[in-house]
């Protein structure tokens, strides 16, 4: 398996959760992960029973990356190369070349083709398409996207681990640490998501403001880290910084903080930006809780409008006020639609079934059968 780095992220994240599924199999797989970057926020890669390798230093340059996976293709002779990023792939392209272990392309993991960067995807998907033998996506809406061929393109959707839900921190603890002190009679809306031009932190915060500015006991977290955080910190009122709105910054304990969030909120920025499957917005529903997101991209086939929470137009902060409101007023709906979104990645986002989708391929792959899976469309 081949990724750009470990940095903090949805696809980082789903890449390790399949490790730990595959290696839950003592002797039936073999893996060695190649990572182009010396970055590794997610340390409990050192802990898997699995091979992994830093290409940095003077293996940062292209010709010496390239000599030196060839030298693993060679010497580790795998059945299958698994890619999660589109520059990795470039890399494979060249380094397999006469060697010609099967590839499976796992770069599909939003819905974006419309930008700049998701243009460049798309041009790379049809060079790489000869020499691939699958393409992966998250969702439905990002294979409409980035268009891979019909016979090599396959969705598979997201897993998430729901043990991650036991034995969290002592809620009030959690409590104090970011709010200073017990919730009480606050209501907290919460979002999680980089700090970056993707993300539409600037509609959650004009909603946040105005819904301050009527409800004293109205708090908001603004989760994550990112380029964008201190121009969005700057906009935030002193009378509300730290006091109903806070910036926790990046967490490693999102499942113990869901425990005395109320709602979930992830506003993309449709401008450049449409999602795959978020894992933000299945850590919500892993949690119980009611989303309100931005309609669009494979976020529409993972919360249902009205049963599991709300899909809502981009870049309105009215509609996002509105939509706070009526579940704010409505804890009975709240509740329902955090026990439906609960269910609902039980039944479709576990682990265990993202796990067995992936042998699935890889054995069809080595069987040299149809990769094509039967059509996700979830009702």
């Amino acid at each position: 398996m081949v990724i750009n780095g470990l940095h903090r992220g949805g696809r980082e994240r789903r890449f390790l959760e399949l490790i730990k599924g595959l290696t839950k199999e003592p002797g039936k797989f073999d893996i060695y992960i190649i990572s182009l970057s010396p970055i590794v926020e997610y340390p409990i890669v050192y802990d898997l029973p699995v091979k992994f390798q830093i290409m940095a230093g003077k293996d940062k340059k292209k010709i010496n990356r390239l000599i030196k996976m060839r030298r693993i293709i060679r010497s580790f002779k795998p059945d299958i190369i698994h890619s999660w990023d589109i520059t990795c792939s470039g890399y494979l392209g060249i380094s397999n070349l006469l060697l010609n272990k099967p590839v499976i392309q796992g770069v599909i993991y939003d819905a974006s083709s419309q930008s700049p960067l998701g243009q460049s995807i798309r041009n790379r998907i049809r060079l790489l398409s000869p020499f691939s033998k699958a393409f992966v996506s998250n969702s439905q809406a990002g294979i409409r996207a980035y268009q891979p061929p019909v016979e090599k393109s396959l969705v598979i959707y997201n897993g998430i681990d729901l043990l991650r839900f036991n034995n969290l921190k002592d809620r009030e603890t959690v409590e104090t640490e970011i709010l200073g002190g017990p919730k009480g009679n606050r209501f907290v809306v919460a979002m999680v998501a980089a700090f970056q031009e993707r993300k539409d932190y600037n509609t959650f915060l004009e909603a946040a403001i105005k819904l301050c500015r009527k409800d004293p006991n109205m708090t908001f977290l603004l989760i994550g880290a990112g380029e964008n955080l201190p121009v969005i910190k700057e906009k935030t009122p002193g009378d509300l910084l730290d006091k109903q709105i806070f910036f926790p910054g990046m967490r490693q304990d999102i499942e113990s903080i869901l425990q005395f969030v109320d709602i979930g909120v992830l506003m993309t920025n449709s401008t450049n930006h449409s999602e795959g499957i978020s894992n933000t917005i299945v850590e919500y529903m892993a949690g119980g809780k009611p989303v309100i997101a931005t309609k669009g991209g494979g976020t529409d086939e993972l919360v249902r409008d009205g049963k599991n929470g709300f899909l809502i137009n981009p870049l309105d902060s009215s509609i996002l006020i509105s939509k706070i409101e009526t579940l704010r007023n409505d804890p009975s709906l709240a509740a329902q639609m955090g026990q439906k979104g609960r269910q609902w990645i039980t039944d479709n986002f576990e682990i265990k079934r993202m796990t067995e989708e992936y042998i699935n391929l890889y054995e069809k792959v080595l069987n040299k059968e149809s990769v094509v899976l039967e059509n996700k469309i979830m009702n």
